[in-house]
This record gives C-alpha cells, structure tokens and sequence, in this order.
C-alpha cells in the first residue's frame, strides 16, 4: 500500500508511543507468575560470587546501595509481583539510591510484574556504570516493566548488558542533566503483540542526552492500527543526541528523533527482515524526524521487505540533512514534508 495518503491524514505524532505519554498504548495481557514468590539475592549470578560492597538487600528482597564507591555484582533476584524498593517513579529492583559505584553482572528474571511501573535497574542522582547484567523479561507482559533506568541528573555508562522479553522500554534515559553513553547492549523485545504494554527498545527523554552506539535493538512491534513500537526513540531529549553505528532490526519505528535539536544518526543499520506483520494497514518506517531543528540522518542503510517509508520528516521538522543514505524496499524511500530539508541527489521526495 502506498502510504502518502497515510502521511495527509495522520500526520498527528499519537502512533508513536514513548514511556511516559498518554499515547501509550495499553492492551488487556496479563503477567504470568506467583506474586507470592520471593526474591533471591543471593544466588550466584553470571559474574560468579555474589558481591555487595556499601549495599544491602532489603526486606521485601530489592539490593539498595548505601554508600558512594559500592559494588552490586553477581546477584540473581526475580521479579514476582512484589513491589520492590519504593521509588518517585515506581519501584525498584536495583537502586543507586543517589550514590556512586557499579552495577555489574547480575540476573534479573521477570515472571510477573506489580500493577505500578517496576525498574529492573534504577540509577538516580549519580555517576554509576551498569554493566554486563542479564535482564530476562517474561513474554506477556501486562504491566510496566523497564530493564534499565537512569534520571535525575544521572551520569555514567550502560555497557554490554544483555535485555530480553517483555519490557516498556527496555533502556530509558530521561530528565534534565541525565547524560550516559549507552554501548554494545542487546535489547530484544517480543515481536509482533496486540495486547500488554507495547515497547520500546532504547528511549531518551525529557531533556536527558545520551550517545548510543553499537548496540543490537530487535523485536519491537505493535500490530493493531495507528500505533508503533520504537527501536530507538528519542522523545523530547536534550540537544546533541548522538546515534552511532546500532543495528536496529524489525521494529514498528526503526529511529525516532522526536524533539530536541542538533541530533546525529549516522552509520545506523536499521532494517525490517520480513513482511509487516500488522493488521489493517499499519504503517511501518525506518526513520522519523519530527519537532527537531538541525538533526541529520547520515550514512545510515535503511531495508526492508515490505516496508511503507523509509525516511518520514514532519512538517515540524526544520533543516533536517538527510545525507548519504541507503534506503531500499520502502513504498516510499523518503517522504519530506519538512521545512527546508536538505536532501541531496539522487533521493528526489517529489519523485
């Protein structure tokens, strides 16, 4: 189908869900599991010998750190239906708790999830490196699980961690000064779903900044209509996003640079390797420029195999540079309703 008719009539951002926006779409699963499990923290985990260093584990079995310089390593704790540490923004399995130090080859394993939003890993309010965790999400998620965490003016890296299964998003950096460089993960989300939560796989947000490279980002699809799962969003970030170098394969929306200016996608491997699984017409892209000032989208290769827009700029995108891109497999390889996009030859819009 071709999709300009699409780009007329629904060219409003509401299909587009990012974590905290009412355009969230909610469907009616449910989350398997016992909520009458208990939590076990200290387990060897895959980095060997459970450590904790200025930390403890709590009562109700959340692993909280208590002091800067503290080490929470090769724990493995599961998600039951319990609220665990409570937080401003839901509650959390692994807490910084506003200190210093890292989190670093722990298995957290999902079976059910508590009706409020559940952080497998939280980081507020300090400089922390989250490294080589194991975060197994159930695969029918009815509630809001998040792997990963960062906000309140956070810093740090998120590195080599491995996000499977049912997540809302699987990475989240979010808020004023948050700012983390977020490398060589996998996130792997479930694939095509009509009900539960739908997903994102990394998502910077709220004014938070980040650079995301060589990271792996898959499986994230909404099959009813008017609604797309991200691989990677930006929603609303800070200026100077740099996205280097990822591969993101079948996702509803590849990249999304919603908000913010100055951002860079380059050398991005983003793709769809199958027919779109979605009901009645659902639109699927590889990349969305929209509320951005600035931004390039360059040397990116962008495929699929029956795909509805390769590169899809808003009317509220400005100076979008859309420079030496590989697009193919698309109905439309570029659809620019941008204002003043710089687009080289040979991609022609008006074609």
């Amino acid at each position: 189908m071709h999709r300009r008719a699409f780009i007329s009539t629904a060219i409003g951002i509401g299909g587009v869900g990012a974590f905290g926006t009412t355009s969230a779409a909610k469907g009616n699963g449910h989350a398997a599991g016992n909520a009458g499990g208990k939590a076990n923290g200290n387990a060897n985990g895959p980095g060997g010998s459970p450590t904790l260093i200025n930390a403890e584990q709590t009562a109700d079995g959340a692993i909280v750190a208590t002091d800067d310089g503290f080490v929470i390593s090769g724990h493995e704790i599961e998600v039951d239906g319990r609220d665990f540490y409570g937080g401003g923004d839901g509650t959390y399995v692994v807490y910084n708790d506003g200190y210093s130090g890292e989190i670093s080859n722990n298995e957290i394993s999902v079976s059910n999830v508590p009706a409020g939003p559940t952080f497998g890993i939280r980081v507020g309010d300090a400089d922390v490196d989250v490294r080589s965790n194991e975060v197994d999400g159930d695969d029918a998620l009815g509630r809001r699980f998040l792997s990963v965490g960062f906000g309140d003016g956070a810093t740090g890296k998120i590195e080599s961690n491995t996000l499977n299964g049912g997540h809302r998003v699987g990475i989240l950096a979010e808020g004023t000064d948050t700012d983390v460089s977020i490398r060589n993960n996998d996130v792997i989300g479930l694939g095509p779903k009509s009900d539960g939560w739908a997903e994102n796989g990394i998502q910077v947000s709220g004014g938070a900044t980040a650079h995301v490279r060589e990271n792996t980002v898959a499986d994230h699809w909404w099959d009813r209509d008017n609604f797309q799962s991200s691989g990677i969003i930006l929603y609303q970030p800070g200026d100077g996003v740099h996205v280097q170098r990822n591969t993101v394969r079948d996702n509803d929306a590849g990249l999304a640079l919603w908000g913010g200016d100055n951002h860079n996608a380059i050398h991005n491997m983003i793709e769809v390797t199958g027919a779109d699984p979605g009901e009645n017409g659902v639109a699927h892209y590889g990349l969305l420029a929209l509320e951005t000032t600035n931004s390039g989208a360059r040397q990116n290769t962008i495929s699929a195999e029956d795909g509805d827009i390769g590169i899809l700029v808003y009317p509220s995108a400005s100076n979008t540079k859309l420079i030496g891109n590989d697009v193919s497999g698309f109905d439309d390889p570029i659809a620019d309703q941008g204002d003043e996009t710089k687009l080289p030859k040979p991609f022609d819009p008006d074609a």
